[in-house]
């Protein structure tokens, strides 16, 4: 587990989530299902099969998602106790945690506006994420935190 990433990006961890929230169209995130999107929307078109190929498509997105936070932040298929074997059922099922705190996340928050969703993206996402960039490229450098950000020599 200490080798993971989560520990010592968590913070990013948290940002790729909220943003992979927006991506896929989750909620709070959700706009294209608002209601002035429900009249008029692009959705509005499709029915029967195009409207299920749309579905499968937002789900097959969350599924990436999940299997990409898993991956870059949660060790991937690497086994959380160091005596049970890696494998890929161990990617399923932090891949299955992730979906549910996909599921909480929309069980439990309001609907964002499209102004608000901008505002949190410019103002709040990008100047962190760039932020972090640097910390962790002046942490790896100078072997900040006993070395952790430094995963291989410079």
């Amino acid at each position: 587990i200490l080798n993971w990433y989560f520990l010592p990006h968590f913070p990013m961890l948290i940002l790729f989530f909220i943003s992979a929230l927006a991506e896929t169209n989750r909620p709070p995130f959700d706009l294209p299902e608002a209601e002035s999107e429900l009249v008029a929307g692009y959705q509005v078109e499709y029915s029967s099969t195009p409207f299920l190929l749309f579905m499968i498509g937002e789900l097959v997105a969350v599924v990436l998602m999940c299997a990409l936070v898993s991956l870059l932040f949660l060790g991937g298929w690497l086994s959380p106790l160091p005596f049970l074997p890696d494998g890929f059922l161990w990617m399923f099922l932090k891949m299955l945690f992730v979906f549910f705190c996909f599921s909480m996340v929309k069980a439990i928050t309001p609907r964002y506006r499209y102004d608000q969703l901008m505002r949190l993206g410019w103002k709040v996402f990008l100047p962190f994420s760039l932020f972090w960039v640097v910390f962790v490229a002046f942490a790896a450098k100078f072997e900040w935190f006993w070395g952790i950000y430094a995963r291989w020599p410079m």
